[in-house]
């Protein structure tokens, strides 16, 4: 498929998936479960994006936990009322979470170049425009590659460095009870790792500087055979008759 018709695809999903309901949801899952079937390795890096997102997933619980408006009183007040308010919010981090799982076959499935191509491609008509749509392509792979060095720099920070050991140290944590020892060293873990991703980030900016010189070779894809606009044409249909 070419890369243009496969960003086309995934801009109609996720505009369906943020405006439908649980069946637009159910949807989108039953077209990705035959690929996440088919190619077992898009399955890890998928939960490892969903495990590092889980306090973002929290927090939107909360959220609307708190701000949802009461719901009418009925026989069953506190099922009501609890439903009422989590369901919602369930609903909301099932569609980033799909939204997720379809970046992901995306970005598993193209090559940077593939991307950096399409992006190319679609930005074409700005030219007209006077905009240098290669600037705005270059722009975006470098954005999606830094943000994929800096998490790799994090992961690999973490995993050499136990927060456990660190906490331990101090000896002012140590002594406490159990509870609070538990959430001082949380506290000083969370500390640290804000302090070490600032570090990690003016490092890779100072790489940004030093490689502003690089050169990237871009490659002019042809435009899409006509045929393969039927498959995000395909998904309009199917997500507009379900909403």
């Amino acid at each position: 498929m070419h890369p243009a018709v496969k960003i086309i695809s995934l801009l109609v999903v996720s505009i369906f998936l943020t405006q439908g309901g649980w069946s637009t949801l159910l949807i989108t899952g039953a077209l990705l479960l035959p690929f996440y079937v088919l190619h077992g390795e898009l399955w890890r890096p998928a939960i490892k994006m969903l495990l590092r997102l889980k306090w973002f997933f929290i927090s939107i619980l909360l959220i609307y936990y708190l701000y949802t408006p009461d719901v009418p009183h009925t026989a069953h007040t506190i099922i009501s009322q609890i439903g009422g308010r989590i369901i919602p919010g369930l609903f909301r981090i099932a569609v980033l979470i799909i939204i997720l799982f379809s970046v992901n076959l995306f970005i598993k499935t193209t090559s940077k170049e593939q991307i950096l191509s399409a992006l190319l491609w679609l930005f074409s008509p700005l030219k007209y425009f006077s905009i240098k749509t290669e600037r705005i392509s270059l722009r975006a792979v470098l954005t999606l590659e830094y943000i994929e060095a800096l998490s790799q720099r994090l992961t690999d920070y973490k995993e050499k460095k136990s927060f456990q050991s660190y906490t331990d140290s101090n000896s002012s944590v140590a002594s406490k009870k159990p509870i609070i020892n538990f959430y001082l060293k949380k506290k000083w873990a969370f500390l640290h790792l804000i302090k070490h991703s600032g570090i990690i980030l003016h490092e890779i900016l100072e790489e940004a500087d030093t490689t502003s010189g690089q050169s990237y070779t871009i490659d002019y894809l042809e435009s899409p055979k006509a045929i393969q606009f039927i498959i995000p044409l395909t998904l309009c249909l199917i997500f507009f008759l379900s909403l």
